[in-house]
C-alpha cells in the first residue's frame, strides 16, 4: 500500500444538493417537473435540498473515523461522494491511496451474471488487473462462503450473501482507504465478526476505515475519533462516547418535538394497533417515585404503565405486558413479559395501572431505549407497542466497565505465602471494610 501522504482522506468544505422527486439530467424527469410547474403543483414549495453542508473532516492513516446519525443525515451521500459514484456541488474531496468500499448491497453486480463472473466484473470496477483478481479468487470465494452457490446467477442470491461477496471483494482489494456503509447489518453473526476482524487487521496495515453504522456499540468498539452528522452538517467530532451522548440528546430532542413522529425508525416510536386496548401512560421512576431519564448501575428502578381498555369491550382477560431494552442505536438487551412471570390479573375493564420493579438496575453504563407492549393473553395480537418510545441514561457506579452490571464476590482461596485457606469469604462492599466485591 502506498504511504506517501500521511493523511488518507481529505474532506474540505463539502457541500451536495439533491432535486427533490427525482435525478438531475433525465428527460422524463425534467419532464415532469414542468408540468409540475404548469399546474402550480410545486407552489410553496423548494424544488432542491442540501444533503451536505459544509462539511469538513481529516482521516490519518490507520485511524478508524465512525460516521453516525439520524436517516438523511448526509452518512450515505458523504460516502458515495469520497467513491465518486457522486459528485460535489462545492467544495474539495481527496482519498490519497487505492480506496475500496462497500457502500451499497450489490453495487456493481450484474443481477444475470454468476458469483464466479462478477468476482472478475466487481474486481475490475474497483481497479484490480485480471491477474490480481485470477491470484485472490480462491481466498475471495472461501471468505465469502458462497462456494456452493459461485455459479448461481447472483439476482438469486439473498442480501446476506450479496454483502458477504461485496465485502470480501472490497477486503481482497487490499485498499489504503476502505469505506464500510450500513450494509453489514445485513448476515449472520459469524460473518459481521470475521468483517470486523479483518477491519482490524487492515488498521494494524495502515488502512483508514470510515464506517457508517447505526449500531453505536460497534462504533464504540471499534473506531478511533467519531463524527456525529445532523442534516448535512457536522454536529460533533469526537470520542466515541462524547458524539454518542450528543446523538443520544438530539434524539431526545426529536422526540419532544414530534413524539408522533419517529414511527418505523431506528430512533423508535409508538406503533399503534387497532385494538380494545391502549398504553396510555408509561413513567420510569427512581426508588423514591420521581421520574427521572438518569439512573445509576445497582440503583432500583420501578415502570409503571397505564392502560385504558375500551368499555364497548367485555374488557381483556390476563392481558400481557410486555418490556424490551435495547441499547441505543444496537440490538435488543433483553425482553420479558408479564404473563411470563406469573402476573395473571384476571379480567380487566376500563382503566389501570401495572408496575414493574427493579430491586438493583442490571445495565452498565450507556443510553438505552426501552419498549412497552400491551397484548392479549397469549401474547398476541399487540394491542398497542411503543417501540424504543422510552430513552434512559445509565451512569457507572464507578466498580464496573460495560453494558452489565454483574453480581459479583470475591474471596480469597488460597494464600501461597502461608498455604493457608483464608478464615471466611468476602463479604458484600457495603457491610465490611473487608471487602474486595461489588454487587448490584
Amino acid at each position: 500500500m502506498s504511504h506517501c501522504c500521511p493523511t488518507a482522506i481529505e474532506i474540505d468544505g463539502l457541500w451536495k444538493q439533491f432535486r427533490k422527486g427525482g435525478a438531475d439530467g433525465l428527460l422524463w424527469e425534467a419532464a415532469v417537473r414542468g408540468a409540475r410547474r404548469l399546474l402550480s403543483l410545486d407552489a410553496g414549495q423548494t424544488d432542491t435540498y442540501w444533503a451536505l453542508r459544509d462539511v469538513s473532516l481529516r482521516v490519518p492513516r490507520g485511524e478508524a473515523v465512525g460516521v453516525i446519525g439520524p436517516n438523511g443525515a448526509g452518512k450515505s451521500t458523504m460516502l458515495k461522494v469520497l467513491s465518486r459514484v457522486l459528485r460535489p456541488d462545492r467544495g474539495r474531496v481527496r482519498v490519497n491511496g487505492r480506496l475500496s468500499g462497500l457502500i451499497e448491497v450489490g453495487a456493481g453486480f450484474h443481477g444475470d451474471l454468476s458469483g464466479r463472473e462478477n468476482i472478475y466484473v466487481n474486481g475490475a470496477i474497483l481497479g484490480m488487473r485480471r491477474a490480481e483478481i485470477h491470484r485472490k479468487f480462491d481466498r475471495i470465494v472461501e471468505f465469502a462462503g458462497i462456494g456452493d452457490f459461485l455459479d448461481m446467477p447472483v439476482k438469486r442470491y439473498s442480501s446476506g450473501m450479496y454483502v458477504r461477496l461485496g465485502f470480501s471483494i472490497a477486503a481482497h482489494m487490499e485498499p489504503d482507504v476502505l469505506l464500510v456503509d450500513e450494509v453489514l447489518s445485513v448476515g449472520d453473526v459469524s460473518f459481521k465478526a470475521k468483517c470486523m476482524d479483518a477491519m482490524r487487521r487492515f488498521l494494524r496495515r495502515g488502512t483508514s476505515v470510515l464506517f457508517v453504522s447505526h449500531n453505536l456499540a460497534q462504533i464504540k468498539r471499534f473506531c478511533d475519533r467519531v463524527v456525529l452528522l445532523d442534516h448535512g452538517r457536522v454536529r460533533l467530532e469526537g470520542t466515541a462516547d462524547a458524539a454518542i451522548a450528543e446523538y443520544s440528546r438530539l434524539v431526545t430532542d426529536l422526540e419532544d418535538a414530534n413524539p408522533q413522529g419517529l414511527e418505523n425508525s431506528h430512533l423508535g416510536g409508538r406503533v399503534a394497533r387497532d385494538g380494545p386496548a391502549q398504553i396510555t401512560a408509561v413513567r420510569i421512576l427512581k426508588h423514591d417515585g420521581t421520574p427521572a431519564r438518569t439512573f445509576v448501575s445497582g440503583e432500583p428502578v420501578r415502570l409503571e404503565i397505564d392502560y385504558e381498555i375500551d368499555p364497548a369491550t367485555d374488557g381483556l382477560v390476563d392481558p400481557n405486558f410486555a418490556l424490551a431494552v435495547h441499547m441505543f442505536g444496537a440490538g435488543l438487551f433483553y425482553q420479558f413479559e408479564s404473563r411470563r412471570d406469573g402476573l395473571r390479573p384476571g379480567r380487566c375493564e376500563g382503566a389501570g395501572t401495572v408496575a414493574v420493579s427493579f430491586p438493583k438496575l442490571s445495565l452498565g453504563e450507556g443510553v438505552y431505549q426501552v419498549s412497552v407492549a400491551l397484548a392479549d393473553e397469549k401474547g398476541l395480537p399487540e394491542h398497542d407497542w411503543h417501540d424504543r418510545a422510552y430513552r434512559i441514561s445509565v451512569v457507572a457506579d464507578g466498580a464496573t466497565d460495560g453494558p452489565v452490571h454483574q453480581p459479583r464476590q470475591w474471596e480469597i482461596v488460597q494464600r501461597r505465602d502461608t498455604g493457608t485457606k483464608a478464615s471466611s469469604p468476602a463479604v458484600s462492599r457495603e457491610s465490611s471494610a473487608q471487602t474486595i466485591g461489588a454487587e448490584t
